[in-house]
């Protein structure tokens, strides 16, 4: 996914010793400067071809609440990170770099 913005960024600037703070520019002159904001944002064939097979499937907001819950439940607990599944995790970590 791509996120394409017209709107510039600020660089940042060095500060002097001595150089004085200004005020600054009162929303009134800075919004008569800008120009409208056109944002765009583009899908990849992947993304898009996803999005159609989740809308056809029926599997785009589809998810096992019970299984949300009992995990939510056992963070809240303390129980959910166990060494097991810490040592588990970290294995699969590095196995991924190998």
């Amino acid at each position: 996914m791509q996120i394409h913005s017209l709107q510039a960024t600020q660089a940042s600037q060095a500060l002097g010793g001595t150089a004085r703070a200004q005020r600054p520019p009162s929303v009134e002159s800075t919004t008569a400067l800008r120009a409208p904001a056109n944002d765009q944002v583009e899908f990849s064939a992947e993304a898009e071809a996803l999005m159609q097979f989740q809308a056809v499937d029926g599997t785009a907001n589809d998810f096992r609440a019970d299984k949300v819950n009992s995990i939510r439940q056992a963070i809240a607990d303390g129980t959910y990170e166990t060494p097991e599944k810490l040592d588990l995790a970290l294995d699969r970590l590095l196995d991924s770099f190998a």
